[in-house]
């Protein structure tokens, strides 16, 4: 079994526990600059730019973009849930260690699914062995290609079709170069990461009104959730006057879905007897925050179950990368 040993984002910065952390950060201490850094870089925008894959004329035109593999070198390009590339990387397939590096950046870059590109030297089996080593860890390979130098064709392992690559205008990067986030020292790949990032937005929003503070809510839920590969889903307390009174997480899911039972949300909103009113969250780990039709239906369910219980559903905000959507504001009449 292959285990990927990760830092410590507490014992990195010093602290013994995510309040401890917590305080330093609220307080500006010098010893956590890099991480309030991080943390504002993280409520602006970070859209990677990259539209979805859905063809091999698509994946095409982005390798383009890119240096093509050389002899022994493989480029993998980990992908969202839309198929939208997340990070890419290259790597030498007798490089052990660098394959399990590669592997660590995809999953920390949210990606959930992958394309790869080798070049045509590579021995016969390889790709496959490849393709095998990240369905291992669950990441699904949509598609291969293979790139030949000589008669310079891209060809689909899964079409068995080459593209002339004539056809194509190439806009190669300087090499190394790669479309993930900026993720500053790979702080958000510390062991601890995504317990310090949701406590800090649940410290954050408590406190605060709901209307009122609307975009430090949503900053604050960016930073606690964006770079969480699960779907998260969870419920903001408020008082009579909107005042957020807790902040709790109800549910994790899969990197494309969660479960929200409705008798652990009631049991929530029963918890307390200052809730007069309360909105709920949850992160699309695609990073694209627009609301499915699920979440629109789920949605209504909860209002329904609110309002029985005497108490006011605000707004239902979705985590993205670029932004936070909000249901209320943008769709449903609540």
């Amino acid at each position: 079994m292959t285990v990927i040993q990760l830092d410590n984002l507490y014992e990195h910065f010093g602290c013994a526990s995510k309040e401890e952390l917590y305080q330093k950060v609220a307080t500006d201490d010098v010893s956590v600059r890099s991480l309030v850094d991080f943390l504002d870089f993280s409520k602006g925008e970070m859209n990677s730019g990259e539209k979805g894959i859905s063809s091999p004329q698509d994946f095409i035109e982005f390798a383009m973009k890119n240096k093509m593999p050389t002899e022994d070198e493989m480029v993998s390009v980990f992908s969202s849930t839309k198929n939208e590339p997340l990070h890419l990387s290259r790597y030498s397939i007798h490089d052990q260690i660098g394959l399990k590096k590669v592997l660590k950046e995809g999953l920390n870059a949210g990606g959930v699914s992958m394309f790869y590109l080798s070049n045509s030297s590579i021995p016969n089996g390889k790709e496959a062995e490849m393709d095998n080593y990240f369905k291992t860890f669950g990441i699904e390979v949509l598609d291969g290609f293979c790139f030949d130098e000589f008669n310079n064709t891209i060809t689909s392992i899964k079409e068995r079709l080459p593209y002339h690559l004539d056809k194509y205008v190439s806009s190669n990067l300087a090499e190394g170069n790669s479309i993930t986030y900026d993720l500053q020292n790979d702080i958000n790949t510390y062991q601890g990461f995504d317990e310090f990032t949701s406590y800090f937005a649940h410290q954050e929003i408590v406190g605060s009104h709901v209307m009122n503070d609307n975009a430090k809510l949503k900053r604050s839920l960016k930073v606690g959730y964006q770079y969480d590969w699960q779907e998260s889903f969870g419920v903001i307390a408020c008082d009579s006057d909107g005042k957020v009174v807790s902040v709790n997480e109800l549910f994790k899911g899969s990197p494309n879905a969660s479960v929200v039972d409705k008798k652990v949300f009631t049991k929530e909103l029963l918890s307390r007897e200052d809730v007069s009113k309360v909105a709920v969250f949850h992160n699309h780990p695609s990073g694209r925050p627009e609301p499915s039709l699920e979440d629109m239906n789920v949605t209504k369910g909860l209002k329904e179950v609110s309002e029985k219980l005497d108490i006011q559903l605000l707004d239902h905000f979705i985590v993205g990368k670029r932004n936070v959507f909000q249901l209320q504001r943008n769709i449903l009449n609540m």
